[in-house]
């Protein structure tokens, strides 16, 4: 990659940071909860897109910005993410289930193995469950 190449998104994020006509800059989205935040976090993305001149980013992102506008309601967003919450539960279980087999079979690496897997489930829960407090 060439040095210009590499120097035209470090510009962009300079003029974005220096407040230069046309950027914007990023909003502070921790005080909002629901659909109110998940509008923010879009239109964060799409000054980033814009910032970097990713215009297909932007373009994509602007749709999910206008979708989520259009079907969005802290209800129904509530309800998804306590099922994304449920679904991740019982990956959690079910990788304990497996952590319990092959502690029962004995082979180190098979154990060593699930329970990375576990592990991984086990932040997955973690993050669905920071997000149901959104």
């Amino acid at each position: 990659m060439s040095l210009p190449r590499l120097c035209l998104p470090l510009a962009a994020a300079a003029a974005l940071l220096a407040g230069a006509p046309g950027a914007q800059a990023a909003q502070d989205c921790t005080a909002l909860r629901g659909c109110a935040a998940k509008f923010c976090h879009i239109e964060n993305d799409i000054a980033a897109a814009q910032a970097q001149g990713n215009s297909r980013r932007e373009a994509g992102l602007r749709r999910a910005l206008s979708e989520a506008r259009g079907s969005c309601s802290d209800e129904s967003l509530r309800a998804e993410r306590q099922q994304a919450v449920a679904e991740h539960r019982d990956k959690v279980r079910e990788r304990e289930a497996e952590l319990a087999e092959e502690r029962r079979e004995g082979d180190q690496d098979d154990i060593d193995k699930a329970l990375r897997k576990l592990h991984e489930a086990q932040e997955e829960l973690r993050q669905a469950q920071d997000e149901l407090l959104k």
